[in-house]
């Protein structure tokens, strides 16, 4: 996947991060904002991991290698899931956040991906993919 555009969504995922956390304190006081940032360090970190986990399992089997070592890569992918759903069970349950807030802050890094997409792709020059891919 081409780096410039990962690292776009990254820093989206960081400024709209931000932006939702002040936002939340503003409407629901400390409370909310200390849910929807602990919600959007959570996307942006869910982001990180899907990205890096994602691009293992491809690169694996660009390269040919055996089925059951992308398979073991899929099967991180699964697990990071179940990571991520056991936070938001703690957060929520556990820690008492307020649920609309962080709802809101783990929603950023979909609304990050989503307008990333919706802009032109930055573009890479050829050297620099092979390097990536390769």
């Amino acid at each position: 996947m081409n780096p410039k555009l990962i690292s776009r969504i990254e820093d989206t995922n960081l400024v709209l991060g931000v932006a939702v956390t002040a936002v939340a304190g503003l409407v629901w006081g400390l409370g909310g904002m200390l849910a929807a940032g602990v919600g959007a360090v959570l996307g942006a970190t869910n982001f990180w991991a899907l990205h890096r986990v994602g691009s293992g399992v491809v690169r694996r089997v660009m390269e040919g290698s055996a089925p059951g070592q992308a398979g073991l890569l899929v099967m991180l992918l699964m697990a990071k899931m179940g990571v991520l759903f056991a936070c938001v069970w703690v957060a929520v349950f556990l820690l008492d956040l307020a649920a609309l807030p962080f709802t809101l802050g783990i929603s950023v890094f979909v609304v990050s991906i989503f307008g990333a997409s919706l802009t032109p792709a930055p573009l890479i020059a050829a050297e620099e993919a092979s390097k990536t891919h390769g």
